[in-house]
């Protein structure tokens, strides 16, 4: 193949030699000029062979030439036409020589090797897309993504795809073509458009496209009864994860379609590199990608702190060889053990911890409320005293908006747990900083993972009420941004990270049971099981006598409050220790409630 393109070249160098004499003498070479253009034509060839070679033309796939494959043919003809100039000029002294033959032989040698690529690439993308017809495919998004999956599309016959139209909600691109392909309309046509013109599938090329949106052109493709993919989101693209050409089935992630979270990468790193850090219930859905994301920005030891035996071999593992040079310690614990807790501190001197240890299944802590309360907010306290006692420089508690206005066990002993780090900052020994944030998609125990089991099965899928609405974002993304509190935070800070819109969970199944390719009311039946003991319709974002006060990061704000009482509130926090030793379920969410005021109790007892 390559020697033909060569061959190609070589005529097309002749060719244009013989041509911008031709025009040169109009048609009419005289012996003396044709004399002269024997003698000097190996010179042309070797020096634009020479020349091709040097810029790498040869190397050039001419299926996929581009403007850039232009601006180098560009340079390899120009370079050669300087040199042929001086060649005939002081080599052969041929000073007589018609200079028009010079700029003559420049343009069609540019016209002849250029043309050749681009008439190959035309011939390329319209030849086999006409040979081969496959699925007639709708592609949603006629921009820059769009145009670069219709062109993947021309290029690769094997995908078997024809493209029949894009559709796009600009309403300026209707009737215009994009390589011939017309734009037939906007998402709200989509189920028209899709049964007059007989689409088989729809990719949707949007990837800066938000949750809310690509949630609406869900259902529309659902409405259509029409099999859909998409390609990665913009915050794949940017950290190179994927390419913009790998067209994939939609995922649960792409119903939120989350803003791209922007760090500040240099102060976090700050904060990790080369220090000793310590995460709590290291196995659980934040803890471990808090554990991936530390480890990518080199800590000199990371300790995996968590009761779980299993959780622990598998991370330790996972980390080790993914991150080679960082050192990991897996340590079986528990944060309700005091004395553990303090060897571990004492023996390894962690500088920060992040304490994602806590029971966070709302109606199973309703039924055990003793034990949420011990975990969550005893074993809080003994983290952040032995924080004190081992001069920690930092400790960052992960904490939930189940806690503002909490009317469950599981909110309310976090809303405690968040009282007393905040009374610990007081001391100045330890900077204690915590963040708050709400569901994070396909977690343990969120509803993404029994939807999808319950799907699976073949339904039902059971949702609580028909108005019930949570916030939900990425555990990547919740990880990240817990990294990027924790490094602004001095001591004290209650830190709120931006859950952008509450999705209602209804819709979240439907969209759910759509990915799975079936209809919810005919494949898939959604039945309603009635709030759980604990559960809110909505959840809310601050406390009472909370303000909010924005930070430099557009997606981290910080809840203000009232100062905390410290000896009232360690004092209250031994009794209720007491009270659980003496097994007291009702004395004991009844001094949960003088330390929460606000927490108004479903348990049951």
């Amino acid at each position: 193949m390559r020697i033909s393109l060569t061959l190609i070249d070589f005529v097309s160098i002749v060719g244009a030699y013989f041509l911008s004499y031709f025009i040169r003498f109009e048609w009419d070479i005289p012996p003396a000029e044709m004399s002269m253009f024997l003698k000097t034509l190996p010179l042309v060839i070797i020096i634009r062979l020479s020349t091709f070679y040097y810029f790498k033309l040869f190397r050039g796939i001419w299926k996929y030439a581009s403007i850039n494959d232009l601006k180098i043919i560009f340079q390899a003809v120009t370079s050669g036409s300087i040199l042929i100039v001086f060649g005939i000029t002081y080599i052969f002294h041929f000073y007589g020589f018609p200079r028009s033959v010079f700029i003559i032989d420049w343009l069609l040698v540019m016209l002849l090797v250029g043309g050749s690529r681009f008439a190959y690439r035309l011939f390329q993308e319209i030849y086999p897309f006409e040979r081969i017809k496959g699925k007639k495919v709708l592609i949603i998004g006629a921009g820059d993504a769009g145009e670069m999956i219709l062109r993947e599309i021309r290029n690769n016959p094997k995908i078997q795809l024809n493209p029949v139209g894009f559709i796009d909600d600009d309403p300026k691109k209707r009737d215009l073509r994009i390589r011939d392909i017309p734009v037939l309309g906007t998402i709200n046509e989509l189920e028209t458009i899709a049964v007059g013109k007989g689409i088989e599938e729809i990719i949707i090329a949007i990837p800066s496209t938000s949750g809310k949106q690509m949630r609406k052109i869900i259902r529309k493709c659902r409405d259509a009864g029409v099999k859909f993919k998409t390609i990665p989101g913009i915050g794949d693209l940017i950290n190179g994860r994927v390419n913009i050409n790998e067209i994939r089935e939609v995922n649960e992630a792409d119903l939120l379609r989350r803003e791209v979270v922007e760090i500040d990468s240099e102060k976090i790193a700050t904060e990790i590199t080369q220090r000793n850090i310590l995460v709590t219930g290291a196995c659980g859905s934040i803890g471990s990608e808090l554990c991936r994301q530390i480890c990518r920005l080199k800590p000199q030891r990371l300790i995996l702190f968590d009761k779980a035996e299993n959780g622990l071999y598998h991370m330790e593992w996972e980390l080790q060889e993914s991150f080679p040079k960082v050192e990991i310690i897996p340590l079986v614990g528990d944060i309700l053990d005091q004395v553990r807790v303090s060897r571990v501190l004492e023996e390894f001197r962690p500088e920060i911890i992040f304490h994602s240890a806590a029971y966070k299944h709302v109606p199973m802590m309703e039924s055990n409320p003793l034990e949420a309360i011990k975990n969550n907010l005893l074993g809080t306290r003994n983290i952040a005293l032995a924080c004190e006692q081992y001069r920690v420089a930092k400790m960052v508690l992960i904490s939930t908006d189940k806690a503002v206005n909490p009317c469950n066990i599981m909110g309310a002993s976090k809303r405690g747990a968040e009282l007393f780090v905040q009374c610990m900052s007081q001391n100045g020994v330890t900077k204690f900083v915590t963040v708050r944030f709400g569901n994070v998609l396909n977690s343990d125990g969120s509803v993404v993972p029994r939807f999808k089991r319950q799907i699976a099965t073949g339904g039902p899928v059971t949702v609580t009420h028909p108005e019930i609405y949570r916030y939900f974002m990425t555990i990547p993304e919740a990880a990240q941004l817990v990294l990027q509190a924790g490094s602004m935070g001095q001591g004290g800070e209650i830190f709120i990270l931006d859950m952008g819109e509450p999705i209602k969970i209804v819709e979240l199944a439907e969209d759910l049971i759509a990915l799975s390719g079936l209809k919810s009311g005919e494949d898939i039946e959604i039945i309603f099981t009635g709030l759980r003991p604990g559960d809110k319709l909505y959840e809310e974002l601050l406390n009472p006598g909370e303000v909010i006060k924005p930070t430099y990061h557009k997606k981290i704000m910080i809840a203000e409050g009232a100062a905390v009482n410290d000896e009232r509130l360690k004092r209250m926090i031994s009794e209720l220790e007491e009270l659980t030793q003496l097994n007291d379920t009702k004395c004991t969410i009844d001094k949960l409630k003088e330390i929460v005021p606000e927490f108004k109790s479903q348990a049951i007892m």
